[in-house]
């Protein structure tokens, strides 16, 4: 399997997560109300999961490797890398506004929802561009020991970042959600 079949099948699992969060947000509009247990696991799953990961496996050992493969930082991996900053300021604004939601602040609902809506609409659009022109770019120029390399490399950055039995959660935390909110 190329590394980058690894990320993809990431991202199927993360545009999930969109969707629940879209439907929580939706559920927050309508009743003012936010289940504690799931939104905290979805922004730890942000945190986590998508940022310290996900993000990690790009920025540590994808996005090197494709300038090693000749392709340029100025173009489109500046851009992933300016995007992934972006998220990181949405998904701390969001985390900001459910600390203010939980402590009573009425403004706070509109806060988290407009913040949770701009991280999705930007990860969404950013996800295409990885898919279907940054990874196939490097699948191009990538030698099966590069992809071999990167694979290994992004099952160890797994391990430390997120530790043994964490991704398992995480696929159990969507499973869970997708049944009440999907």
């Amino acid at each position: 399997m190329k590394a980058t079949q690894q990320l993809k099948d990431e991202h199927q699992g993360i545009k999930i997560v969109f969707r629940i969060l879209e439907k929580i947000c939706e559920k927050l509009n309508v009743d003012g109300s936010v289940s504690a247990e799931h939104f905290e696991g979805i922004l730890e799953f942000f945190n986590i999961f998508v940022d310290r990961c996900h993000h990690g496996k790009e920025e540590d050992l994808l996005f090197p490797a494709m300038e090693q493969a000749g392709i340029p930082r100025q173009g489109l991996i500046g851009v992933m890398l300016a995007e992934h900053a972006m998220g990181r300021k949405l998904v701390k604004a969001i985390g900001e506004a459910y600390s203010e939601y939980k402590a009573g602040k009425a403004s706070a609902s509109a806060a988290l929802i407009e913040n949770a809506k701009g991280y999705i609409s930007l990860m969404l659009a950013h996800i295409d561009k990885e898919d279907n022109v940054l990874y196939p770019m490097g699948d191009s120029r990538f030698s099966k020991e590069t992809q071999e390399a990167l694979y290994e490399g992004f099952e160890k950055i797994e391990i430390e970042r997120i530790g043994i039995g964490k991704h398992e959660e995480f696929h159990g935390m969507i499973e869970k959600l997708s049944k009440i909110y999907l």
